[in-house]
């Protein structure tokens, strides 16, 4: 199972005491679940843009301490943790139906994207599993709807479900050859300095080369910063060559809010195989005259890449 954490997308700290309300008792088992209203596909290194805004609309919208569901799967079969196997989800329709099973949501919709794909059906078959295998869960499985009066998780995946949500088919490959994109994952949770007005290239992973060689890319690096309300943080890609000369991309700023800022920063193109993808940040203090470093809590790098 490709299970991104709740550290690893972003997940803002959930609210107490209602948030920490932990299972009393085993789960029946697994209820999945649809967006319910329009959605468009992604590139993956935008789904966890998205489920920090499903989490955004639960909290701040609905009221409620933490995203709903205890787990998410993106279009590309990617698991975010939820509220995860222990904590009660709020996702099923009361807490009689919340206690009673863990709730799943696949990235689909009422109308755009409505079928999902088939790295999606693998990684919810994914996470049914290791609800049943850790949670625990039983091996009961059914929609929203089962129980409560909704259209949730629409048709198709409700079809899937009623068949009994089977892994599908591994598809064959085309003599030409799939164009598979291979994968960039970094993440560190070391803490750094940055010093202010002066651009720092960071190493996430032990690693400052991103990646190298690549006929297409698209990358994003995410930063958990403390950083002073109202400041400003800035960053920017650059292709490192042997000569010492580079290519640097347009810079991308973010504004400091109350508490931990969390950051995100995109670029895409292509980079030679004499060339090193790197990225670096630099911070501008409220006051001019301020010295002070802030610290950079955590790091990710993460993104698709076509050699």
């Amino acid at each position: 199972m490709r299970l991104v954490t709740r550290a690893q997308w972003g997940a803002r700290p959930y609210r107490t005491p209602n948030g920490a309300t932990l299972y009393s008792r085993a789960r029946r088992g697994v209820k999945l679940h649809y967006l319910g209203t329009a959605y468009s596909d992604r590139a993956h290194d935008r789904c966890d843009d998205y489920v920090r805004q499903i989490q955004a609309q639960h909290m701040d919208g609905n009221g409620w301490s933490d995203i709903g569901y205890s787990f998410v799967v993106c279009t590309h079969g990617y698991v975010y943790e939820g509220r995860g196997l222990k904590r009660r989800n709020s996702a099923n329709g009361n807490t009689t139906l919340n206690e009673q099973d863990y709730a799943v949501l696949l990235m689909v919709g009422s109308s755009g994207l409505t079928k999902p794909t088939v790295a999606q059906l693998n990684g919810a078959r994914d996470a049914i599993e290791y609800c049943r295998r850790e949670g625990p869960a039983g091996t009961w499985l059914g929609g929203h709807r089962d129980g409560y009066a909704t259209a949730c998780p629409g048709d198709a995946v409700y079809a899937w479900v009623k068949a009994g949500a089977p892994r599908p088919a591994a598809p064959e490959s085309s003599q030409e050859g799939d164009d598979v994109p291979n994968t960039l994952g970094l993440y560190d949770a070391t803490d750094r300095p940055l010093i202010p007005k002066k651009w720092t290239t960071l190493s996430i992973d032990g690693k400052t080369d991103l990646l190298a060689g690549a006929r297409a890319y698209q990358v994003m690096v995410q930063l958990t910063a403390d950083l002073p309300e109202g400041a400003t943080l800035q960053g920017r890609f650059y292709h490192h060559r042997p000569d010492g000369d580079r290519w640097t991309s347009g810079i991308c700023e973010r504004t400091g809010t109350a508490g931990s800022t969390f950051a995100d920063f995109h670029n895409a193109g292509a980079i030679r195989p004499d060339e090193r993808l790197r990225f670096e940040a630099i911070y501008w203090p409220v006051d001019p005259d301020d010295q002070k470093s802030i610290t950079v809590t955590t790091s990710r790098a993460r993104g698709l890449y076509w050699k």
